[in-house]
């Protein structure tokens, strides 16, 4: 850890003086704890050895899937990445062409490409310019349409609220509510 460099306004501190003239006599009869050490970890060199291991076999597992990945599936992982991660990926699954073309489209091209199938990434790889293909739409009968309530609606709803609420307040003459959930605050005797 890098410590603090001290200026010389805190050496004129008088607090500084203190903590530091005190500091250790408070330690020593146990009247100030010690710093927490909670963050730090117990490691060995095994436990060292074995997260470079599974870092080893995370970055194998990474670079088998980008070489089973196709040029389409890489220009459609490209598109969908975002600006900043963009620049860190690897396009050696492309040719020369390819790797120019996708680095010099347009935002609005890669959020085309992003939205197309990966059929459409591949033929807009294969013929050097967007050509978007869109999933099929899904049915609209199976769609739900939400309704817009109108005022009448609004309005309606609201006497319903109101009536469920008096009738829940006032029940006939001699007969208790017994799950009263509207109490009215005060009673006057």
């Amino acid at each position: 850890m890098n410590e603090k460099k001290k200026s010389l306004w805190s050496l004129l501190n008088p607090f500084t003086w203190l903590a530091a003239i005190f500091g250790p006599i408070l330690r020593w009869l146990g009247l100030m704890p010690p710093p927490r050490t909670d963050g730090f970890e117990n490691l060995s060199k095994a436990d060292v050895d074995e997260a470079a291991a599974e870092a080893t076999r995370t970055e194998e597992a990474v670079d088998t899937i980008m070489r089973e990945m196709s040029p389409a599936d890489v220009v459609k992982a490209y598109s969908n990445a975002a600006p900043e991660d963009r620049l860190g990926m690897d396009l050696s699954v492309l040719d020369e062409d390819g790797q120019n073309w996708l680095l010099n489209l347009s935002d609005d091209d890669l959020t085309l490409l992003a939205m197309s199938t990966t059929a459409g990434c591949a033929r807009s790889l294969e013929a050097r310019t967007v050509k978007p293909t869109y999933r099929k739409p899904i049915n609209e009968k199976e769609a739900e349409i939400l309704a817009i309530p109108a005022p009448i609606d609004e309005e309606e709803e609201k006497r319903q609220f109101i009536a469920a609420r008096v009738r829940e307040l006032f029940h006939a003459p001699g007969i208790p509510n017994l799950y009263p959930r509207y109490i009215p605050g005060t009673t006057i005797h």
